[in-house]
Order: structure tokens, then sequence, then C-alpha cells
């Protein structure tokens, strides 16, 4: 009978809630237009909106408003107006009637147009109770959800904090304090850790050594050198000596026996100028 599509609109005070399907019209009597389930909002009773298409028998053309009273047990039929036009007439009177007559027939037996005028109107306390409660649920668990936003939030605002704590207050991941001077915090050095390394995948790794040269490379530290750093002096040059004895590798210079490797003159921007006593 109704259509599974709702029609969200509002017609004066009637709320339309869906439209229903009527049966076919006759070949003479036209299409009548569109017929809805509707709720009067200012009593909540249960009312049929019909809205008229442009071959309905009749459009109207005046306001009229009337109620409807039939009752079985003394039989009669009244019809009661409660606002009518000054010049009102009564054959548009007669086709709104016969109009919303139509509507009805062609609802035929549908159980659920039946069931939705039949139903006991709410009056205004309880409508407003039933929307109360329709709105109380709907913020239920809205609030669930905010709630379970707003925990997630908080969990990830502490984990931030407790990360900035740990780098301030000087703390390891292991929860291992670290020396502080002059509250300052110091980093001390890990004895798991070496504190320089030579790379072994950029030193090529010739099987011959080359001669210790009669002068020092361009890049290398040039003498004072520096020997409580392990630092000797050769043809005016700075040089580590190896434990290694030669042959020395390809990267290693061979000089009296030993195998050296020239240090770095970039080891020098940074330290201050000293001065040694041989």
């Amino acid at each position: 009978m109704a259509d599974t599509g709702f029609f969200k609109g509002w017609l004066g005070p009637f709320k339309l809630i869906r439209r229903y399907t009527t049966r076919k019209p006759e070949p003479e009597s036209g299409e009548l237009g569109r017929v809805y389930e509707a709720h009067n909002v200012l009593t909540s009773n249960p009312a049929l909106v019909l809205i008229p298409s442009e071959s309905a028998p009749m459009e109207p053309q005046e306001e009229w408003r009337v109620r409807l009273r039939s009752q079985s047990a003394p039989p009669y039929v009244a019809l009661e107006v409660e606002k009518a036009p000054a010049s009102g007439r009564l054959s548009q009177l007669r086709g709104v009637l016969e109009l919303l007559g139509t509507v009805v027939e062609r609802l035929g037996n549908g159980e659920e147009a039946r069931a939705h005028l039949t139903c006991l109107p709410m009056g205004p306390l309880e409508s407003l109770k039933y929307r109360a409660g329709r709105a109380w649920r709907w913020t239920r668990a809205s609030r669930k959800r905010t709630f379970a936003v707003c925990f997630l939030m908080y969990l990830s605002l502490r984990l931030v904090v407790h990360v900035v704590e740990m780098d301030v207050y000087g703390l390891n991941w292991d929860m291992t304090p670290r020396p502080v001077m002059q509250g300052v915090p110091v980093r001390p050095a890990d004895a798991r850790r070496a504190p320089a390394l030579i790379n072994k995948a950029s030193v090529a790794q010739g099987p011959i050594a080359y001669p210790l040269p009669a002068k020092p490379f361009i890049d290398q530290a040039k003498a004072p050198c520096i020997p409580n750093e392990g630092e000797v002096e050769i043809n005016g040059g700075c040089w580590v000596a190896l434990e290694k004895r030669p042959p020395c590798f390809g990267s290693q210079a061979e000089y009296e026996g030993k195998c050296y490797l020239p240090v770095s003159a970039r080891s020098r921007d940074k330290r201050e100028p000293r001065s040694f006593h041989q």
C-alpha cells in the first residue's frame, strides 16, 4: 500500500510522513494526485493529505475548515464547520468532500491506511513525552560515542605528555635516570656502544698497501700531532699506528714494519690549538 521511501515535508500544520499508492483510477475519473500519510503537529491527530494533480476533477479555491462526525447509536452524520470564507460556495465544499471520498475509495481496504487513521491520537503531553523519549535515546547513543572519542583523545594526550616528561627530566625508555650536572641533563656514555667506528664498507680492502708518502696528503692533519691520542708525526703528517703488521691492507700505509692510517684534517676543525713538549 505504501511506498518504501519517506517524504519529508510540511503542508500547513501537517507533517507529511510517506506517500500511499492508490488503486488505478477509472479512465473517466482521471488521476487525483499524491496521497500522503500525515500527522497534525498541533493536535497529534492522524490525517490524510491529498496534493491534487493537474488532471484532478477539481482544485480547492476556497479555505474551508470542517469536521466530520458519525455515530452508530443513535445513528447520525454531522458536518461541523470550524472556519468558512465569508462568501463561501457550497459547490466548493461539495467538491472537496467528493474529492476526499474518492481518495478513501481508492485506498480500498489498505491495512496501513486503516491502522494509521484508527490509531489513538496523542494529546500534547503524550506527544511531548514521545518526542522527548526519542531525543533522549538519540542523545544517549551520541553521548556514548562522544565519551569514547574523548577518552581516546585523553589517552593520546597522556602519551605525548609522558614522552615530553621523559625527555625533559632526562629519563631513558628503560626508566634509568640520566646524571644531571649543574641542572643540565648529561647523556652518559653507553658501555654497549663504541665512541667511534671505522666504516669498513667505505674503505677499500685491497691486498697491497701503499708506501708512506714523503709529505702529508692534502686532507691529512699536519704537525704538530697529538701523542696522547695515539698520533705520531712522520714526514710532517700525523699518523695512527695499527696493531696489524705487514702485509697491510690497501687502505693503509706501510712504514718500518708497521701499518698506519692518516689522521683526517677535519678532526682539527673544532679543536682548540694546543702545544706539547717532546
